[in-house]
């Protein structure tokens, strides 16, 4: 009886162990352009077939900017993000400088599941002035600086294990970069002559439901483009620039491209 008991407790405590393995899965950072040096930090969630939602209770990443460039943060999960500067100097490193952006929630915040493949804005921030050189990056985990100033990496106390219990484990990998999709951002593809000859378009109605207007001035439109927030390519348009059928796509947070000769705009819209 002993001897079947025990055996029966230890296939018991293998079952859990490699469910809740096989239930804890990860998240990386990515970064998204909005248009007009405004730029959003989102959680994009391993491929995963969990269905239970993500509960963050603290996070934090590093951003790299060019020596002398600032930024300022715009919104965060729990609205209460903090960014502390640092000056590249201080890290050896005298062409850049940095934030490490970090929150700790006063209550834990859900994300979709994992299974949704939805990706989650953490923070937005706006680069201050309008830079022309030089590049902006999410620090990856295993990179020289990171692995050097451990403080700098990248990571996410989060609770994704369906067990009835609120554990938070870090679910960012401190050993790999931690990022995908688009993690820089070159400031040389932009100029003051690119962002002013697109400031005046705009769209409406958006939130949209089937038909986006665009209107502008002076830019000829060439080109028009959806992304989801994964950075893929869901929509595109040559033709007829004034308006763009987005009927058929799922509701849900998308960006629109634009294209003129010499610029391009990206603007942020919401299908319903």
């Amino acid at each position: 009886m002993k001897t079947s008991y025990l055996k029966t407790l230890i296939i018991a405590i293998i079952t859990t162990t490699i469910y809740q393995a096989k239930a804890q899965d990860g998240y990386t950072y990515t970064l998204i352009d909005n248009g007009s040096y405004n730029y959003t930090i989102g959680a994009v969630p391993n491929a995963s077939a969990n269905n239970f939602a993500t509960s963050v209770q603290s996070y934090g990443f590093t951003i790299i900017l060019p020596d002398g460039i600032t930024a300022t943060i715009t919104s965060s999960l729990g609205s209460a993000a903090s960014a502390t500067f640092f000056d590249g100097n201080a890290v050896g490193q005298s062409a850049i400088d940095g934030y490490l952006i970090t929150e700790t929630l006063g209550s834990p915040v859900s994300l979709a599941a994992p299974s949704s493949g939805i990706t989650s804005t953490i923070v937005s921030i706006q680069i201050n002035g309008a830079p022309t050189s030089g590049t902006m990056y999410v620090l990856e985990n295993n990179s020289t600086l990171a692995t050097t100033v451990t403080a700098l990496k990248s990571f996410m106390q989060a609770d994704m294990v369906d067990n009835g219990m609120a554990a938070f484990e870090n679910v960012v990998d401190a050993m790999t970069s931690g990022v995908s999709g688009i993690s820089s951002i070159s400031f040389a593809t932009l100029s003051v002559e690119t962002v002013n000859e697109l400031a005046e378009i705009s769209i409406y109605p958006n939130p949209v439901k089937d038909i986006i207007h665009i209107t502008h001035t002076n830019a000829q439109l060439i080109k028009a483009e959806i992304h989801n927030l994964n950075g893929q390519l869901v929509q595109s348009q040559e033709n007829n620039l004034t308006t763009i059928n987005v009927n058929r796509l799922p509701s849900g947070i998308y960006m629109l491209k634009l294209y003129s000769e010499n610029a391009t705009k990206t603007i942020k819209i919401m299908k319903q």
